[in-house]
């Protein structure tokens, strides 16, 4: 029998079992329940639900165990049909959605069902997001970390939309609400040991919702309050918290030195924890301290991969110190993944010595073509290098001052012992 048609038949049972009803209730409850349980062994969980259905309006007195047999039914029969009908599928949705609420009505409902009862309030046309998030909130708060990973970054979202449709009024609270849920889901993600594709569903929602660090800040205390009890799975919060301040421009603020220190506090020797105090003292211009973390750090880690990211970390921290002779040492033996970014620092801080550089003006105009030349290597690795190519060799010798000097063929450049030929 098509579900549609059982839709229409259950208008007319009111009407056509009455007398019958009245007659012989007991027999005919029975009856009904008898070929519902016929059909559940055949499989026929379509037919099971349909006597289901008449039976609750026989009996009239549906027990607890009446109800799970009920809804048991157009779950499986749901769940058949959508694998060939969704539009038939979402009919036997409708009347599951209704069937929990006349079991919660009669004292029944179970709140083990929260979370399935939630995800297909929102799989109807026209979903009520907000008593859907009732229940999944509800289950989520029960189950905790053993909670479906799936439906977490599924209720997230749902909130999102919360939010979205909210009005000007509604929306201030729902993003605070959303702000410390995230960081409440992300906690049961670590400790569940979710996946990554889990966490980054969160965070991808969260980012239609924060767009500085201003609107994390006033949570990151009750952040640090909420890590779990042990020690791994509260540095993997600190740092996703870390990363995800540092992505919304927040790593100069006091908030984020807080996450750097309970990170430290955690393990003074890891690797995270020293690579976040290098980022914190580099946000407040301490470039010289940072070196020193970083030189730790690659004397602590065996990875080669780690201590080349540690080489070019301290070569762009010499250049932001000024020291621009170091760099451009330590740039020049940078291999690598990030030779041509450390290239583009070498190049840069040639320019930035040029006019200390060489004993006369001429000379010292060539070190600019020593500049560009490092660009166009850095370019060749693969590096941005924007106009720096173009815009240093303008800045070398002219013509009129390779006339003025006779148009020699090359010069050596006394910083760098490397000749260059400016009247080519």
């Amino acid at each position: 029998m098509k579900f549609r048609n059982l839709l229409i038949a259950g208008a007319t049972i009111l009407l056509g079992f009455t007398s019958s009803a009245q007659d012989e209730p007991d027999r005919e409850c029975k009856r009904m329940k008898f070929l519902a349980g016929e059909a559940v062994d055949r499989g026929d969980f379509a037919e099971a639900a349909e006597y289901y259905y008449k039976g609750e309006i026989e009996c009239g007195n549906y027990v607890a165990a009446d109800y799970e047999r009920l809804i048991g039914s157009l779950v499986n029969a749901m769940n058949t049909a959508g694998e060939t009908d969704e539009a038939i599928a979402g009919l036997y949705r409708d009347s599951l959605l209704l069937a929990w609420e006349r079991q919660e009505a009669a004292g029944f409902y179970k709140e083990d069902s929260d979370f399935d009862r939630g995800i297909n309030m929102l799989q109807v046309e026209k979903p009520n997001r907000k008593d859907a998030d009732v229940f999944l909130r509800r289950a989520i708060t029960t189950n905790q970390e053993k909670s479906f990973e799936g439906y977490i970054s599924y209720a997230y979202y749902n909130q999102y939309m919360i939010y979205y449709d909210a009005t000007p009024e509604e929306s201030p609270a729902l993003k605070q609400q959303l702000i410390s849920d995230y960081f409440m889901l992300s906690n049961l993600v670590t400790k569940g040991g979710m996946s990554v594709q889990t966490q980054e569903e969160l965070t991808g929602t969260l980012n239609y919702v924060v767009q500085s660090a201003e609107d994390l800040a006033p949570q990151i205390p009750r952040y640090i309050e909420g890590l779990p009890t042990e020690v791994e799975a509260a540095k993997s919060a600190l740092k996703s918290m870390l990363k995800l301040m540092e992505d919304k421009g927040g790593m100069k603020t006091s908030e984020f030195e807080m996450l750097v220190d309970k990170m430290i506090d955690l393990d003074p020797t890891s690797l995270d924890a020293l690579e976040a105090k290098a980022l914190l003292l580099e946000s407040k211009g301490k470039y010289g301290e940072a070196i020193g973390v970083y030189k730790k750090i690659k004397s602590l880690t065996e990875d080669d991969e780690k201590k080349q990211d540690m080489s070019y970390k301290m070569v762009y921290a010499q250049y932001k110190l000024g020291s621009y002779a170091a760099a451009y040492s330590s740039a020049m033996a940078i291999g690598g993944k990030h030779k041509g970014d450390a290239l583009v620092i070498a190049a840069d801080c040639v320019a930035k010595r040029a006019n200390n550089c060489g004993a006369s003006t001429f000379d010292r105009k060539c070190n600019y073509l020593y500049a560009s030349q490092l660009a166009s290597q850095a370019a060749a690795n693969g590096a941005s290098v924007g106009n720096r190519v173009a815009n240093y060799k303008k800045s070398g010798p002219s013509k009129d001052d390779c006339f003025n000097e006779g148009n020699p063929g090359s010069v050596t450049l006394e910083c760098y012992g490397v000749s260059v030929n400016p009247c080519n």
